[in-house]
Protein backbone atom coordinates (compact mmCIF):
# COMPACT_ATOMS: atom_id res chain seq x y z
CA UNK A 1 0.00 0.00 0.00
CA UNK A 2 1.07 3.51 -0.29
CA UNK A 3 0.78 5.56 3.20
CA UNK A 4 -1.33 8.87 2.57
CA UNK A 5 0.45 11.70 5.01
CA UNK A 6 -1.11 15.10 5.41
CA UNK A 7 -0.17 17.16 2.34
CA UNK A 8 2.13 13.76 1.04
CA UNK A 9 4.02 13.98 -2.26
CA UNK A 10 3.48 9.89 -2.22
CA UNK A 11 -0.14 10.78 -4.19
CA UNK A 12 -1.00 7.60 -6.16
CA UNK A 13 2.07 5.72 -5.94
CA UNK A 14 1.42 1.65 -6.54
CA UNK A 15 4.93 1.37 -4.67
CA UNK A 16 4.83 -1.13 -1.62
CA UNK A 17 5.68 -0.21 1.54
CA UNK A 18 5.89 -1.65 5.03
CA UNK A 19 6.03 -0.39 8.39
CA UNK A 20 9.68 -1.67 10.16
CA UNK A 21 9.59 -0.03 14.13
CA UNK A 22 7.85 2.87 12.74
CA UNK A 23 9.17 3.52 9.71
CA UNK A 24 8.19 4.06 6.17
CA UNK A 25 9.71 1.89 4.08
CA UNK A 26 9.53 1.04 0.17
CA UNK A 27 10.54 -2.57 0.19
CA UNK A 28 13.71 -2.83 -2.25
CA UNK A 29 15.87 -3.96 0.61
CA UNK A 30 16.21 -4.15 4.44
CA UNK A 31 18.26 -5.59 6.97
CA UNK A 32 16.81 -5.25 10.68
CA UNK A 33 18.98 -6.35 13.61
CA UNK A 34 18.39 -6.19 17.63
CA UNK A 35 20.99 -4.98 19.73
CA UNK A 36 21.66 -2.60 22.45
CA UNK A 37 17.69 -2.90 23.88
CA UNK A 38 16.60 -1.09 20.17
CA UNK A 39 16.03 -2.20 17.14
CA UNK A 40 18.92 -0.61 14.21
CA UNK A 41 17.14 -0.80 10.88
CA UNK A 42 19.38 -0.29 7.71
CA UNK A 43 16.82 1.14 5.47
CA UNK A 44 17.56 1.08 1.60
CA UNK A 45 14.29 1.86 -0.03
CA UNK A 46 13.93 4.67 -2.00
CA UNK A 47 10.63 6.45 -1.94
CA UNK A 48 11.84 8.78 -4.92
CA UNK A 49 10.03 8.80 -8.05
CA UNK A 50 6.35 10.14 -6.81
CA UNK A 51 5.15 13.36 -8.23
CA UNK A 52 5.60 16.06 -6.30
CA UNK A 53 2.19 18.76 -6.62
CA UNK A 54 2.33 22.02 -7.96
CA UNK A 55 2.87 24.78 -5.49
CA UNK A 56 6.24 22.54 -4.16
CA UNK A 57 6.59 21.68 -0.39
CA UNK A 58 4.70 24.83 0.90
CA UNK A 59 1.86 23.17 -0.52
CA UNK A 60 2.19 19.61 0.07
CA UNK A 61 3.88 20.12 3.54
CA UNK A 62 2.05 23.04 5.05
CA UNK A 63 4.94 24.68 8.13
CA UNK A 64 4.47 25.66 11.30
CA UNK A 65 6.06 28.98 11.39
CA UNK A 66 8.17 29.87 14.62
CA UNK A 67 10.59 31.99 16.07
CA UNK A 68 13.25 31.76 18.63
CA UNK A 69 14.88 34.85 20.17
CA UNK A 70 18.51 35.49 19.24
CA UNK A 71 21.51 37.43 20.04
CA UNK A 72 22.35 40.35 18.10
CA UNK A 73 26.01 39.91 18.93
CA UNK A 74 26.96 36.34 19.60
CA UNK A 75 30.13 37.56 20.85
CA UNK A 76 30.05 40.90 22.75
CA UNK A 77 28.88 39.80 26.37
CA UNK A 78 27.75 43.73 27.24
CA UNK A 79 25.22 43.00 24.98
CA UNK A 80 22.19 41.00 25.52
CA UNK A 81 19.86 42.45 22.67
CA UNK A 82 18.11 40.25 20.57
CA UNK A 83 15.96 39.72 17.34
CA UNK A 84 13.48 37.48 16.82
CA UNK A 85 15.09 34.20 14.04
CA UNK A 86 12.50 32.73 12.07
CA UNK A 87 11.74 28.77 11.46
CA UNK A 88 10.20 26.22 9.73
CA UNK A 89 8.56 22.70 11.09
CA UNK A 90 7.02 19.74 9.47
CA UNK A 91 6.71 17.15 12.07
CA UNK A 92 4.27 14.50 10.83
CA UNK A 93 6.56 12.01 9.87
CA UNK A 94 8.77 12.41 13.10
CA UNK A 95 8.46 10.24 16.35
CA UNK A 96 9.45 11.89 19.75
CA UNK A 97 13.19 11.37 19.91
CA UNK A 98 13.51 10.45 16.32
CA UNK A 99 16.17 12.14 13.62
CA UNK A 100 15.99 15.75 12.71
CA UNK A 101 17.07 17.36 9.18
CA UNK A 102 18.03 20.61 9.48
CA UNK A 103 18.35 22.84 7.05
CA UNK A 104 21.00 25.69 7.34
CA UNK A 105 19.48 29.06 5.62
CA UNK A 106 21.35 30.86 3.31
CA UNK A 107 20.77 33.96 1.51
CA UNK A 108 17.31 34.19 1.25
CA UNK A 109 13.76 34.24 3.09
CA UNK A 110 13.41 30.72 4.64
CA UNK A 111 10.44 29.63 2.55
CA UNK A 112 11.42 29.60 -0.32
CA UNK A 113 14.58 27.11 0.28
CA UNK A 114 11.66 25.09 1.89
CA UNK A 115 9.17 25.40 -1.02
CA UNK A 116 11.97 24.05 -3.76
CA UNK A 117 14.38 21.19 -0.72
CA UNK A 118 11.90 18.64 -1.99
CA UNK A 119 14.66 16.02 -0.44
CA UNK A 120 14.67 16.55 2.82
CA UNK A 121 11.00 15.14 2.82
CA UNK A 122 12.13 12.46 0.84
CA UNK A 123 14.41 11.36 3.22
CA UNK A 124 11.94 12.50 6.20
CA UNK A 125 8.81 10.10 5.15
CA UNK A 126 11.50 7.40 5.37
CA UNK A 127 13.71 8.20 8.62
CA UNK A 128 10.65 9.01 10.76
CA UNK A 129 12.26 12.25 10.29
CA UNK A 130 11.74 15.83 11.86
CA UNK A 131 12.15 18.56 9.14
CA UNK A 132 13.17 22.41 10.36
CA UNK A 133 14.34 24.72 8.11
CA UNK A 134 16.05 28.21 10.11
CA UNK A 135 16.81 31.24 8.15
CA UNK A 136 19.81 33.34 8.28
CA UNK A 137 20.34 36.73 10.20
CA UNK A 138 19.61 39.63 7.55
CA UNK A 139 17.50 37.32 5.50
CA UNK A 140 13.46 37.06 4.64
CA UNK A 141 11.81 37.90 8.32
CA UNK A 142 15.00 37.50 10.54
CA UNK A 143 16.29 41.66 10.62
CA UNK A 144 18.15 42.59 13.77
CA UNK A 145 17.85 46.00 13.00
CA UNK A 146 14.59 45.67 10.09
CA UNK A 147 14.45 45.49 6.85
CA UNK A 148 16.81 48.83 6.16
CA UNK A 149 20.04 48.43 8.08
CA UNK A 150 22.74 50.74 7.99
CA UNK A 151 26.16 50.24 6.74
CA UNK A 152 26.97 50.03 10.48
CA UNK A 153 24.15 47.61 11.49
CA UNK A 154 25.48 45.66 9.17
CA UNK A 155 28.60 44.77 10.76
CA UNK A 156 27.01 41.84 12.46
CA UNK A 157 26.73 40.12 8.92
CA UNK A 158 29.34 37.45 9.20
CA UNK A 159 29.58 33.54 8.72
CA UNK A 160 30.65 33.17 12.13
CA UNK A 161 27.68 35.00 13.81
CA UNK A 162 25.04 32.78 11.59
CA UNK A 163 26.68 29.67 12.50
CA UNK A 164 26.94 30.69 16.38
CA UNK A 165 22.51 31.70 15.77
CA UNK A 166 22.44 28.13 14.55
CA UNK A 167 24.26 26.68 17.61
CA UNK A 168 22.19 28.71 20.18
CA UNK A 169 19.33 27.69 17.67
CA UNK A 170 19.58 23.67 18.32
CA UNK A 171 19.85 24.08 21.94
CA UNK A 172 16.55 25.96 21.83
CA UNK A 173 14.65 23.65 19.56
CA UNK A 174 15.73 20.72 20.99
CA UNK A 175 14.66 22.30 24.11
CA UNK A 176 11.57 23.00 23.29
CA UNK A 177 10.74 19.31 21.32
CA UNK A 178 11.91 17.93 24.50
CA UNK A 179 14.80 16.17 23.72
CA UNK A 180 16.81 13.99 26.07
CA UNK A 181 20.56 14.09 25.38
CA UNK A 182 20.49 10.71 23.56
CA UNK A 183 18.15 12.17 20.92
CA UNK A 184 16.71 13.82 18.26
CA UNK A 185 20.12 13.29 16.26
CA UNK A 186 20.31 16.44 14.05
CA UNK A 187 21.89 15.92 10.46
CA UNK A 188 22.03 19.46 8.55
CA UNK A 189 21.18 20.30 5.07
CA UNK A 190 22.52 23.00 2.77
CA UNK A 191 22.69 24.33 -0.57
CA UNK A 192 24.84 26.83 -2.41
CA UNK A 193 25.93 29.00 0.49
CA UNK A 194 24.24 27.15 2.85
CA UNK A 195 26.23 23.80 1.90
CA UNK A 196 29.12 25.89 2.80
CA UNK A 197 27.80 26.49 6.30
CA UNK A 198 27.17 23.12 6.81
CA UNK A 199 30.48 22.25 6.36
CA UNK A 200 31.81 25.14 8.26
CA UNK A 201 29.58 24.15 11.32
CA UNK A 202 30.82 20.32 11.28
CA UNK A 203 34.03 21.99 11.96
CA UNK A 204 33.53 24.92 14.52
CA UNK A 205 30.17 22.97 16.70
CA UNK A 206 30.68 19.10 15.68
CA UNK A 207 28.91 18.03 18.94
CA UNK A 208 25.61 19.13 17.83
CA UNK A 209 25.07 17.34 15.13
CA UNK A 210 26.16 13.69 13.77
CA UNK A 211 26.74 14.95 10.02
CA UNK A 212 26.06 17.30 7.39
CA UNK A 213 24.82 17.37 3.35
CA UNK A 214 26.40 20.10 1.46
CA UNK A 215 24.91 20.35 -2.29
CA UNK A 216 26.72 22.74 -4.66
CA UNK A 217 29.36 24.07 -1.59
CA UNK A 218 32.16 26.31 -2.90
CA UNK A 219 34.15 25.67 -0.03
CA UNK A 220 37.43 25.64 -1.72
CA UNK A 221 36.71 28.92 -4.01
CA UNK A 222 39.01 31.48 -3.33
CA UNK A 223 41.39 34.49 -4.68
CA UNK A 224 44.12 32.65 -6.84
CA UNK A 225 45.41 32.50 -10.68
CA UNK A 226 43.09 31.02 -12.64
CA UNK A 227 40.19 30.81 -11.09
CA UNK A 228 37.85 32.83 -12.92
CA UNK A 229 38.93 31.40 -15.92
CA UNK A 230 37.87 27.63 -14.39
CA UNK A 231 35.10 28.89 -13.53
CA UNK A 232 34.27 30.33 -17.39
CA UNK A 233 35.63 26.92 -18.57
CA UNK A 234 33.03 24.93 -16.57
CA UNK A 235 30.40 27.28 -18.03
CA UNK A 236 31.27 26.52 -21.82
CA UNK A 237 31.31 23.03 -20.79
CA UNK A 238 27.65 23.02 -20.12
CA UNK A 239 27.11 24.88 -23.17
CA UNK A 240 29.08 22.71 -25.46
CA UNK A 241 27.26 19.26 -23.66
CA UNK A 242 24.22 20.31 -23.36
CA UNK A 243 23.40 23.04 -25.45
CA UNK A 244 25.42 22.64 -28.81
CA UNK A 245 29.23 21.59 -29.92
CA UNK A 246 29.70 25.17 -31.46
CA UNK A 247 28.11 27.15 -28.53
CA UNK A 248 31.15 27.76 -27.19
CA UNK A 249 32.50 29.24 -29.97
CA UNK A 250 29.42 31.29 -31.02
CA UNK A 251 29.88 32.95 -27.32
CA UNK A 252 33.23 34.10 -27.59
CA UNK A 253 32.70 35.40 -31.25
CA UNK A 254 29.79 37.49 -29.79
CA UNK A 255 31.81 38.63 -27.00
CA UNK A 256 34.90 39.66 -29.15
CA UNK A 257 32.62 41.83 -31.13
CA UNK A 258 31.17 43.60 -27.85
CA UNK A 259 35.08 44.21 -27.12
CA UNK A 260 35.89 45.70 -30.69
CA UNK A 261 32.79 47.89 -29.76
CA UNK A 262 33.78 49.13 -26.35
CA UNK A 263 36.90 51.04 -26.86
CA UNK A 264 34.95 53.75 -28.77
CA UNK A 265 32.58 56.20 -27.69
CA UNK A 266 30.48 55.34 -31.41
CA UNK A 267 31.16 51.56 -30.27
CA UNK A 268 29.80 52.16 -26.41
CA UNK A 269 27.04 54.47 -28.03
CA UNK A 270 25.80 51.32 -30.11
CA UNK A 271 25.75 48.77 -27.39
CA UNK A 272 23.91 51.07 -24.90
CA UNK A 273 20.94 51.50 -27.86
CA UNK A 274 21.17 47.79 -28.73
CA UNK A 275 21.41 46.11 -24.91
CA UNK A 276 19.01 49.02 -23.57
CA UNK A 277 21.46 50.54 -21.11
CA UNK A 278 19.58 51.90 -18.42
CA UNK A 279 22.48 55.02 -18.22
CA UNK A 280 24.94 56.42 -20.67
CA UNK A 281 27.69 54.44 -21.85
CA UNK A 282 29.24 56.51 -24.47
CA UNK A 283 31.95 58.34 -21.56
CA UNK A 284 32.26 55.35 -19.19
CA UNK A 285 35.79 54.12 -20.10
CA UNK A 286 35.28 50.84 -18.13
CA UNK A 287 32.04 50.10 -20.31
CA UNK A 288 33.25 47.19 -22.22
CA UNK A 289 34.65 45.03 -18.62
CA UNK A 290 31.14 45.31 -16.78
CA UNK A 291 29.19 44.98 -20.20
CA UNK A 292 31.27 41.25 -20.37
CA UNK A 293 31.06 40.46 -16.87
CA UNK A 294 27.27 40.98 -16.54
CA UNK A 295 26.73 39.21 -19.71
CA UNK A 296 29.07 36.28 -18.58
CA UNK A 297 27.12 36.36 -14.90
CA UNK A 298 23.89 35.95 -18.00
CA UNK A 299 25.85 32.73 -19.08
CA UNK A 300 27.45 30.78 -16.22
CA UNK A 301 24.10 31.63 -14.38
CA UNK A 302 22.13 29.84 -17.29
CA UNK A 303 24.70 26.88 -16.31
CA UNK A 304 23.90 26.91 -13.14
CA UNK A 305 20.14 26.63 -13.33
CA UNK A 306 19.97 24.26 -17.18
CA UNK A 307 17.59 22.08 -15.11
CA UNK A 308 15.79 19.79 -17.56
CA UNK A 309 12.31 21.21 -16.06
CA UNK A 310 10.93 24.87 -16.17
CA UNK A 311 12.04 26.73 -13.00
CA UNK A 312 11.44 29.84 -11.35
CA UNK A 313 14.00 29.08 -8.58
CA UNK A 314 16.23 32.57 -9.33
CA UNK A 315 14.06 33.78 -12.57
CA UNK A 316 11.60 32.22 -14.20
CA UNK A 317 13.29 30.05 -16.69
CA UNK A 318 12.23 27.53 -19.72
CA UNK A 319 12.95 23.73 -19.36
CA UNK A 320 16.76 23.49 -20.83
CA UNK A 321 17.66 27.41 -20.76
CA UNK A 322 20.54 26.36 -22.07
CA UNK A 323 20.12 24.74 -25.31
CA UNK A 324 17.29 28.14 -25.65
CA UNK A 325 20.40 30.27 -24.81
CA UNK A 326 22.23 28.43 -27.76
CA UNK A 327 19.46 28.64 -30.40
CA UNK A 328 19.08 32.44 -29.71
CA UNK A 329 22.62 32.96 -29.20
CA UNK A 330 22.70 32.04 -33.76
CA UNK A 331 19.62 33.51 -34.29
CA UNK A 332 20.32 37.41 -35.12
CA UNK A 333 22.38 38.40 -38.00
CA UNK A 334 24.28 40.80 -35.15
CA UNK A 335 26.08 39.90 -32.40
CA UNK A 336 24.96 42.51 -30.47
CA UNK A 337 20.71 41.74 -30.65
CA UNK A 338 21.53 37.47 -29.92
CA UNK A 339 23.43 39.00 -26.44
CA UNK A 340 20.61 41.14 -25.92
CA UNK A 341 18.48 37.78 -26.60
CA UNK A 342 19.92 36.17 -23.73
CA UNK A 343 19.90 38.80 -21.68
CA UNK A 344 16.42 39.13 -22.17
CA UNK A 345 16.20 34.80 -21.95
CA UNK A 346 17.33 34.98 -18.37
CA UNK A 347 16.31 38.29 -16.89
CA UNK A 348 12.93 39.19 -18.54
CA UNK A 349 10.39 36.37 -19.47
CA UNK A 350 8.37 38.59 -17.10
CA UNK A 351 8.67 41.71 -18.38
CA UNK A 352 10.30 43.31 -15.06
CA UNK A 353 12.84 45.15 -16.75
CA UNK A 354 12.43 48.45 -18.24
CA UNK A 355 16.41 48.50 -18.88
CA UNK A 356 19.68 46.61 -17.88
CA UNK A 357 21.85 48.59 -15.16
CA UNK A 358 25.73 47.52 -16.60
CA UNK A 359 27.32 50.08 -14.50
CA UNK A 360 26.46 48.34 -11.25
CA UNK A 361 28.23 45.40 -11.69
CA UNK A 362 31.19 45.94 -9.10
CA UNK A 363 33.94 45.01 -11.30
CA UNK A 364 35.26 48.47 -13.60
CA UNK A 365 34.90 51.87 -12.28
CA UNK A 366 33.61 51.76 -8.88
CA UNK A 367 29.86 52.89 -8.56
CA UNK A 368 27.36 52.98 -5.94
CA UNK A 369 25.46 49.70 -7.34
CA UNK A 370 22.19 51.45 -7.49
CA UNK A 371 19.48 49.73 -9.60
CA UNK A 372 17.32 51.32 -11.68
CA UNK A 373 15.98 48.86 -14.30
CA UNK A 374 13.89 46.12 -12.55
CA UNK A 375 10.06 47.25 -11.60
CA UNK A 376 10.41 44.93 -8.70
CA UNK A 377 13.56 44.51 -7.02
CA UNK A 378 15.79 41.20 -7.10
CA UNK A 379 14.84 39.60 -3.59
CA UNK A 380 19.09 38.68 -2.61
CA UNK A 381 18.69 40.67 0.60
CA UNK A 382 22.91 41.96 1.39
CA UNK A 383 24.48 38.81 0.13
CA UNK A 384 26.44 41.48 -1.90
CA UNK A 385 27.75 43.46 1.26
CA UNK A 386 28.88 39.65 2.73
CA UNK A 387 30.72 39.10 -0.73
CA UNK A 388 32.31 42.43 0.12
CA UNK A 389 33.53 41.42 3.48
CA UNK A 390 34.12 37.10 3.44
CA UNK A 391 33.12 36.06 0.06
CA UNK A 392 34.61 37.95 -2.45
CA UNK A 393 34.67 35.66 -5.24
CA UNK A 394 31.07 35.25 -5.15
CA UNK A 395 29.55 38.73 -6.24
CA UNK A 396 26.02 39.48 -7.74
CA UNK A 397 26.18 40.02 -11.32
CA UNK A 398 23.42 40.69 -13.71
CA UNK A 399 21.36 43.11 -12.24
CA UNK A 400 21.80 41.27 -8.85
CA UNK A 401 20.22 38.05 -9.98
CA UNK A 402 23.50 36.49 -11.21
CA UNK A 403 26.75 35.34 -10.41
CA UNK A 404 29.96 35.57 -11.61
CA UNK A 405 33.61 35.37 -10.75
CA UNK A 406 36.16 38.72 -10.34
CA UNK A 407 39.46 37.73 -11.76
CA UNK A 408 42.95 38.66 -9.60
CA UNK A 409 43.45 41.52 -11.78
CA UNK A 410 39.85 42.90 -10.81
CA UNK A 411 39.82 42.25 -6.85
CA UNK A 412 41.22 46.10 -6.41
CA UNK A 413 38.45 47.98 -8.23
CA UNK A 414 36.32 45.48 -6.28
CA UNK A 415 37.37 46.26 -2.85
CA UNK A 416 37.18 50.54 -4.14
CA UNK A 417 33.24 49.52 -5.13
CA UNK A 418 33.10 47.57 -1.89
CA UNK A 419 34.53 50.60 0.31
CA UNK A 420 31.87 52.92 -1.34
CA UNK A 421 28.86 50.71 -0.87
CA UNK A 422 29.18 49.60 2.79
CA UNK A 423 32.32 51.20 3.76
CA UNK A 424 34.07 47.68 4.26
CA UNK A 425 36.76 46.04 2.16
CA UNK A 426 36.64 42.17 1.65
CA UNK A 427 38.88 39.91 3.94
CA UNK A 428 40.12 37.84 1.04
CA UNK A 429 42.28 35.15 3.23
CA UNK A 430 40.02 35.41 6.28
CA UNK A 431 37.78 31.83 5.66
CA UNK A 432 40.44 29.83 4.40
CA UNK A 433 42.36 30.63 7.21
CA UNK A 434 39.98 30.24 9.87
CA UNK A 435 38.11 27.41 8.45
CA UNK A 436 40.41 25.35 6.33
CA UNK A 437 39.15 25.63 2.66
CA UNK A 438 39.24 21.81 1.76
CA UNK A 439 41.77 20.77 4.70
CA UNK A 440 38.44 19.78 7.10
CA UNK A 441 39.35 18.18 9.81
CA UNK A 442 36.22 17.14 11.26
CA UNK A 443 33.95 14.18 9.14
CA UNK A 444 30.65 12.77 8.88
CA UNK A 445 30.29 15.07 5.68
CA UNK A 446 28.33 14.33 2.15
CA UNK A 447 29.11 16.47 -0.90
CA UNK A 448 27.22 16.60 -3.92
CA UNK A 449 27.63 18.81 -7.33
CA UNK A 450 26.20 18.92 -10.42
CA UNK A 451 27.99 18.44 -14.15
CA UNK A 452 26.67 21.58 -15.30
CA UNK A 453 27.05 23.76 -12.42
CA UNK A 454 30.38 25.82 -12.85
CA UNK A 455 30.55 26.11 -8.57
CA UNK A 456 31.75 22.73 -8.99
CA UNK A 457 34.98 24.12 -9.26
CA UNK A 458 35.12 25.51 -6.28
CA UNK A 459 33.89 22.31 -4.44
CA UNK A 460 36.06 20.21 -1.81
CA UNK A 461 39.31 18.39 -2.75
CA UNK A 462 39.52 15.55 -1.14
CA UNK A 463 43.19 15.18 -2.01
CA UNK A 464 43.76 17.66 0.69
CA UNK A 465 41.57 16.09 3.15
CA UNK A 466 43.53 14.11 6.35
CA UNK A 467 43.22 10.27 6.04
CA UNK A 468 40.79 8.57 8.12
CA UNK A 469 38.33 12.02 7.92
CA UNK A 470 34.62 10.88 6.51
CA UNK A 471 34.41 12.89 3.42
CA UNK A 472 32.69 12.05 0.35
CA UNK A 473 31.98 13.79 -2.53
CA UNK A 474 30.13 13.31 -5.46
CA UNK A 475 29.71 14.75 -8.78
CA UNK A 476 26.02 13.95 -10.29
CA UNK A 477 26.00 13.43 -14.17
CA UNK A 478 24.04 15.44 -16.36
CA UNK A 479 22.58 17.53 -13.53
CA UNK A 480 22.54 21.72 -12.51
CA UNK A 481 23.45 23.48 -9.44
CA UNK A 482 22.39 21.26 -6.16
CA UNK A 483 19.37 19.70 -8.14
CA UNK A 484 19.53 17.03 -6.00
CA UNK A 485 18.03 19.16 -3.28
CA UNK A 486 14.78 19.36 -5.36
CA UNK A 487 12.31 16.96 -6.08
CA UNK A 488 12.34 14.78 -8.37
CA UNK A 489 11.55 15.82 -12.18
CA UNK A 490 9.60 14.17 -14.08
CA UNK A 491 10.47 11.40 -15.21
CA UNK A 492 12.84 10.94 -12.71
CA UNK A 493 16.58 10.98 -13.52
CA UNK A 494 18.28 8.49 -12.48
CA UNK A 495 21.58 10.05 -12.19
CA UNK A 496 19.88 12.40 -9.15
CA UNK A 497 17.93 9.53 -7.72
CA UNK A 498 21.49 7.35 -7.42
CA UNK A 499 23.00 10.69 -5.33
CA UNK A 500 19.99 10.91 -3.37
CA UNK A 501 20.19 7.01 -2.18
CA UNK A 502 24.10 7.06 -1.45
CA UNK A 503 23.35 10.15 0.59
CA UNK A 504 20.61 8.41 2.51
CA UNK A 505 22.41 5.11 2.72
CA UNK A 506 25.22 7.54 4.40
CA UNK A 507 22.92 9.15 6.75
CA UNK A 508 21.45 6.23 8.27
CA UNK A 509 25.48 5.19 8.83
CA UNK A 510 25.37 8.10 10.92
CA UNK A 511 22.29 7.49 12.80
CA UNK A 512 23.16 4.28 13.07
CA UNK A 513 26.65 4.76 14.72
CA UNK A 514 25.14 7.72 16.82
CA UNK A 515 22.76 5.08 18.47
CA UNK A 516 25.38 3.03 19.42
CA UNK A 517 27.07 5.56 20.36
CA UNK A 518 24.91 6.86 22.60
CA UNK A 519 23.72 2.79 23.93
CA UNK A 520 23.93 2.01 27.86
CA UNK A 521 27.18 1.15 28.89
CA UNK A 522 26.05 -2.29 29.99
CA UNK A 523 26.15 -4.17 26.43
CA UNK A 524 27.40 -7.51 26.30
CA UNK A 525 30.86 -7.44 24.39
CA UNK A 526 30.12 -10.86 22.61
CA UNK A 527 27.55 -8.56 21.02
CA UNK A 528 29.46 -6.09 19.92
CA UNK A 529 30.86 -7.89 17.11
CA UNK A 530 26.80 -8.16 15.33
CA UNK A 531 26.71 -4.39 15.96
CA UNK A 532 29.80 -3.36 14.07
CA UNK A 533 28.71 -5.48 11.19
CA UNK A 534 25.68 -3.37 10.84
CA UNK A 535 27.66 -0.02 10.35
CA UNK A 536 29.70 -1.74 7.07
Amino acid sequence: FCPSFTGGSLQKCSLPFLSVNGFMVRITKLRCEHALGLSIVLLLGLPFGCKAAAGGALGLYPPMEDTVNALIDNFDPSRIDTFEQRYLVYDKFWHQGGPVLLYLGNEGPIEEFYNYTGVMFEHAVVLNALVVFVEHRYYGKSQPYGSNPSQHELRGLTVEQAMADYAWFIRTFRKRRGCRADECPIVTFGGSYGGMLVAWFRQKYPQLTVGGVGCGAVIDFYSSAGRQAAFWNATMHTFKQFGSVECPHVVDEQLTALRVLAPSKHGRLVLQERLHSCEPLEEEDTAGEKLEFFIRGVLSSLAMLDYTEPSSFVTPLPANPVAVACAGLGAEKESVDSLKKVIDLYLNATGNFRCYDFLAEIVGRPTDGHLLGPMVPPDMGPWQYQACTELPLQTLASDNLGFFVASDSQLSNMAAACRMRYGVIPRVDWLPLSLGGSDLRVGNLFFTDGEKDPWRTGSIRLDKVKPGVDIQHLIIPGAAHHEDLRFDSQPPRPQVQDAKLKVRETMQRWLTSAAVANAPMDVAPQRLPRIQALLV
